[in-house]
C-alpha cells in the first residue's frame, strides 16, 4: 500500500481522482520542496509521510482494509478477489481480528464470569494462519 501511494504522489501510477490519503496540505508542501521533481529526495519525503500517515490506521478488519485499498486505487477489492464468497472471507478475518484484540488488550480474559483466559490450542492458531494466509494471497493477486 504504501508503494503505491508513493507511486500515485510521484505521478507514476494513474489512479480515479477520488483516491486519497489523507496528508495535509504542509505535508505535500514540503513533498513538493523536497528537491527537484521526481528525485529521490522527493521520492524519500512522499515515503515517509505517507509511512507516518499509513501509521496511524491499523487495517486489519476487513472494512478497513478494503477502504485503505481502495484509497491507493485498488477499489471493491473483496467483491473483486471473491466475487461468490467475499462474505465468509470477511467473517473469519473478523473473529480472527477480534480475537487477536481481545489478546492483546484484554489478557485474552473469557467474557465469561470467572477471570480465566480463553482456551486456545496449537490447531486454533495454525487455522488463523491459514486463513489469513489465503486472504492475503488472494487480495495481493488483485493489488
Amino acid at each position: 500500500m504504501l508503494d503505491r501511494a508513493v507511486d500515485i504522489l510521484m505521478g507514476r501510477l494513474n489512479v480515479a481522482a477520488s483516491s486519497k490519503v489523507g496528508l495535509s496540505f504542509a505535508a505535500i508542501g514540503k513533498i513538493m520542496t523536497a528537491g527537484p521533481p521526481g528525485s529521490a529526495a522527493v521520492e524519500m519525503s512522499a515515503r515517509s509521510y505517507v509511512a507516518e500517515r499509513l501509521g496511524l490506521e491499523t487495517y486489519q478488519r476487513p472494512d478497513d482494509i478494503g477502504a485503505a485499498l481502495s484509497m491507493v486505487g485498488v477499489p471493491k477489492i473483496w467483491s473483486t478477489a471473491f466475487p461468490v464468497d467475499a462474505h465468509p472471507r470477511k467473517t473469519a478475518l473478523g473473529v480472527i481480528v477480534s480475537r487477536r484484540n481481545r489478546i492483546v488488550h484484554q489478557c485474552d480474559l473469557d467474557p465469561l464470569p470467572g477471570g480465566t483466559t480463553t482456551p486456545i490450542t496449537s490447531s486454533d492458531a495454525l487455522d488463523a494462519i491459514s486463513v489469513i494466509e489465503g486472504i492475503v494471497k488472494e487480495l495481493d493477486a488483485h493489488c
